[in-house]
This record gives C-alpha cells, structure tokens and sequence, in this order.
C-alpha cells in the first residue's frame, strides 16, 4: 500500500479515536457518522497533513519519546501559570513586553511546527514569527524572554533529529 494512503488511514484513525473519547458513545449510527466525519475531514485537508517524508518515523522509542516531551511541556506550562499569575497579581505590575529573536538548529518542519506551539502554549510567551532557522517570541518580562533561549524542550528537539535513521 502507497505511504500517502496509510498516511491518510492513519490520521483518519487518531480522528475517529478522538470521536469516540468526545462523544463517549458506541452507538453504531453514531461510530458510523465519526468515522464518516472523520475521513471527511483527512480528505479535504489532504494538502495540508504533514507527509510521513515531514515528520519522524512512527515508532514505540518515538511515540515514548513524544510522551516525554508533553509531560515536561505540561510541567513548564504549570510553573508558568504561576509565574503569570504572581506578575499580574503582584502590586507593581512588573510587566516588560519584549521581543526576542531565537535561532534554532532543527531542519524538519514537524519539530519546528512543535518548538513553536510548545511555546505559544506557555503562558507569557507567544510565538510570532517562525522561519526555517529563526523564531520571534514575544515575552511578557525580559527574564521570560532570555529563558526561552535555553529552553530544554530546543535541545530534545534536537536530540531527536540527530538520533532519527
């Protein structure tokens, strides 16, 4: 079978398992109507799915891998929630916007898209701008800003890339 149609019968797949843990139903009509949707969706945004040539190879050491990554990812959002809260809370207000400019070493498309939702997901940073080697972060305070530079979630991200086949 071509890698493009499992490419699509895969995410099909992660949709329609998506469906079921939505709808919390097993109703036939209705697994019926996910599936459908499901393969609705893979179909007409086709052209914007990332192909397997984009993306690291699906496999146990990766999946375990991405795993990893999220509950770090999870653990840095938490503490940035804090962070957040004690400046907008704090009397003075110490708010600095600023915007730092960060070059990073990763050549495929799927870690970059992942670097620069990881940091728009923690709260104070905002991904602005993103190009092949160069990212622009906007940072609520100057501290936040110089601590994106050395950030461990570029280095794992990294770390994949070299250790990819």
């Amino acid at each position: 079978m071509n890698k493009k149609w499992l490419n699509y019968i895969g995410i099909t797949l992660i949709l329609f398992l998506f469906w079921i843990a939505v709808s919390s139903s097993f109703n036939w009509p209705q697994l019926g109507v996910g599936l459908a949707a499901s393969a609705f969706v893979v179909y007409f945004n086709r052209t914007l799915l990332i192909t397997a040539q984009d993306r690291p190879p699906v496999n146990l050491r990766n999946i375990f891998w991405l795993f990893g990554y999220f509950f770090k990812l999870l653990k840095d959002i938490l503490i940035a929630n804090f962070q957040v809260a004690y400046i907008v809370l704090h009397p003075k207000m110490p708010i600095v916007p600023n915007l730092v400019p960060l070059r990073v070493e990763i050549d495929s498309t799927a870690s970059r898209v992942l670097l620069g939702n990881s940091i728009t997901m923690c709260p104070g940073t905002l991904t602005v701008l993103a190009d092949e080697k160069e990212f622009l972060i906007h940072a609520l305070t100057m501290e936040a800003g110089e601590a994106v530079k050395g950030w461990h979630p570029i280095a794992r991200l990294q770390q994949m890339e070299r250790d990819e086949p």
